[in-house]
């Protein structure tokens, strides 16, 4: 039951008051009150747009689901009726958009906006890409560093998302994603500017046969990864 979807946050419902949205469950309402005024939008749109892939993927009514909120840790989901013990979540929120990722297996979203950058490029590479990368990504064409460089940081940010927290590195150079057929890959992104979507899951068929609803699959550059610690991926 994997699925995607993008969306702009300006389809959110605007800020309901300090008690937030009459839909949100228990969980998401302490998260809510915990949260500044200006980080409301992004949390309702987000738990949107999860509801929305839920039904879509379960055909059980959005409103009937309940969703966890707790600080740094992934949403699960469960409903009257539902057959699977457990629906795992992610979400991902950037600039104005939000992404969100279910499955009946463990998964992790990612989304990240082209803009200027505040930093240099080969700084950043350096923070986040593993040795052999860093090489192979210095003798890009420079019109292709920055790209590049958005594509390697949402796929390991949506494989950490999906990884249980006790056996992923922090560090970012300790990760490699390597290239790969779809039959061979735990991870595919998305690139139709201005936005870079990852997804993760360790079910290639169900990554190859995904869509990316809200993106138009016939402007978006597809590809598909595999990525691990690098003590595992030699």
């Amino acid at each position: 039951m994997l699925r995607i979807a993008v969306a702009r946050i300006a389809a959110a419902p605007a800020d309901s008051g300090h008690a937030g949205p009459a839909w949100l469950g228990d969980s998401e309402r302490r998260r809510w009150m915990a949260l500044r005024s200006a980080a409301r939008r992004e949390f309702a749109a987000s738990r949107v747009l999860v509801r929305q892939l839920l039904q879509e993927a379960s055909g059980i009514a959005a409103d009937l689901w309940h969703l966890t909120a707790d600080a740094d840790s992934a949403p699960v989901a469960t409903a009257p009726g539902l057959r699977t013990a457990t629906i795992h979540a992610s979400l991902s929120h950037r600039l104005g958009w939000v992404a969100a990722a279910v499955s009946d297996a463990a998964v992790g979203v990612d989304i990240e906006c082209e803009r200027p950058a505040r930093s240099d490029a080969h700084e950043r590479a350096a923070l986040m890409l593993s040795p052999a990368e860093l090489a192979q990504w210095q003798a890009l064409p420079a019109d292709e560093l920055d790209a590049a460089l958005l594509t390697a940081w949402t796929v390991k940010e949506a494989w950490f998302k999906a990884s249980p927290p006790e056996a992923v590195p922090w560090d970012f150079s300790r990760v490699v994603a390597r290239a790969c057929l779809p039959g061979q890959a735990n991870a595919r992104t998305w690139a139709a500017s201005p936005l870079h979507v990852a997804l993760c899951c360790d079910r290639p068929q169900e990554l190859a046969a995904a869509a990316c609803t809200g993106l138009d699959d016939a402007a978006a550059r597809t590809s598909f990864w595999r990525v691990g610690p690098v003590a595992s991926m030699i």
